[in-house]
């Protein structure tokens, strides 16, 4: 599980690390935010745990490169080119990209919010024999290891969940999740849910939690 109240900054341009070093000895001496901890590191480390980390581009090619794993929101600063987005898109990345120059007072106040809806959700978080979930983080937790779920997925899984362990057929998973009739093709959901169970399989080492028979897709706890 996440060390809640951290924030790590991970930099390699020293120009932002210097301003980062600045701003956070501004928000300790003025007692800004309360029980929430700014953390310089000098390198990421695969056990990282913090739900949020505030990166450069190079800092994020060192972490794509080593093929380590962001568990929590990574916000970005500077302009993401194309091989970029895809990175973050095969490596399942949740982020925010962070226009220059940036607004310091708008970036703490999105980490703030982000920390206080995971703090507020904590007790929402439904635990399982293998896995917990939280539907209003769209986070499935395994230990501490945890994979945050796109919007359709999160929806997806909910509904899995909510309808306790018996299959669901595709056109029931529709009607939950996009509220579509019964003459729509039913290849969008297969792709959500075949993005799902390899994310799932890549981050959590589950290889059958989302698993399907011929009446539907159901949560198989004993995967």
């Amino acid at each position: 599980m996440f060390e809640s109240n951290n924030i790590d900054i991970f930099l390699k341009r020293e120009e932002l690390l210097t301003v980062f070093h600045e701003l956070i000895t501004q928000i300790e001496k003025k007692k800004y935010l309360k029980n929430i901890t700014f953390k310089i590191i000098s390198r990421f480390s695969k056990d990282q745990l913090s739900p949020i980390i505030i990166l450069d581009q190079f800092s994020l090619k060192e972490i794509i490169d080593n093929k380590f794993d962001i568990n929590g929101h990574a916000f970005i600063i500077g302009d993401l080119n194309k091989e970029i987005l895809l990175n973050l898109s095969d490596n399942y990345i949740n982020y925010e990209s962070i226009d220059r120059p940036i607004n310091f007072l708008s970036l703490i106040n999105k980490c703030k919010n982000l920390i206080d809806q995971k703090n507020n959700s904590l007790s929402e978080i439904i635990k399982f024999e293998k896995f917990s979930y939280s539907f209003q983080l769209n986070t499935i937790y395994t230990g501490d290891n945890s994979l945050y779920l796109t919007d359709k997925e999160n929806e997806i899984f909910k509904a899995l969940i909510d309808n306790k362990k018996v299959p669901l057929g595709k056109k029931e998973l529709l009607s939950k999740v996009w509220n579509y009739g019964d003459g729509i093709d039913t290849h969008t959901l297969e792709t959500h849910i075949y993005t799902l169970r390899k994310k799932i399989k890549k981050k959590l080492n589950f290889s059958n939690l989302v698993s399907h028979e011929e009446t539907g897709y159901f949560i198989n706890e004993k995967s």
